[in-house]
């Protein structure tokens, strides 16, 4: 896809760039869901930087202050590689903070065709930590409440950071103004 767009990690001779020193991003797939094990690992990096003496963080970390931010659509987390991932992320409690973005849709099919009880936090709400368990920090959102968006980002990066845990951020009350098709349809164009 033609809007896929990444950071250069390498300079003009090979040489790494000072991670730190730049905004990264990593190139999604065309799976909708495959780029959630990536997304795992980028976490699981920022731990590992943390947490382990003797690696040299000087171009890759802040001393393991990142966070990986990663987004996908309702639809897709119906895919095996986001179940996968979760549970991963659960169990390691990386610095990771996910966006689900639910329009109630995958493409065409509403939500109900494809997500049991249709809403993936009621889904994984088991995966809720509380004061004894570890887990995630399942946080809920209107797409169209635009400072309680701001707030919410701002909480999830507040505890991703400071607790090295996962965040969900469950974006709902959002609108698909037009099809999957003809969205792909002016971006080729």
């Amino acid at each position: 896809m033609g809007g896929h767009f990444s950071t250069f990690s390498l300079d003009e001779n090979g040489d790494w760039n000072n991670l730190t020193k730049q905004k990264n991003s990593s190139a999604d797939i065309s799976p909708t869901a495959g780029q959630m094990p990536r997304l795992l690992g980028l976490a699981q990096a920022s731990k590992i930087y943390r947490n382990v003496e003797g690696i040299d963080t000087t171009k890759f970390s802040v001393e393991g202050n990142e966070i990986a931010w990663g987004t996908i659509g309702n639809a897709s987390t119906s895919e095996g590689l986001f179940f996968e991932t979760i549970n991963a992320a659960g169990v390691l409690q990386v610095p990771m903070v996910i966006s689900v973005w639910d329009d109630e849709y995958g493409i065409s099919v509403h939500a109900k065709y494809q997500t049991t009880k249709e809403n993936i936090s009621e889904i994984l709400s088991g995966f809720q930590r509380e004061k004894n368990s570890k887990g995630y920090e399942i946080l809920r959102v209107k797409g169209w409440d635009y400072v309680a968006l701001m707030e919410t980002y701002q909480e999830a990066a507040k505890i991703a950071r400071a607790e090295h845990v996962p965040v969900l951020i469950h974006v709902n009350e959002l609108t698909q103004p037009q099809g999957h098709s003809t969205s792909w349809f002016t971006r080729t164009v």
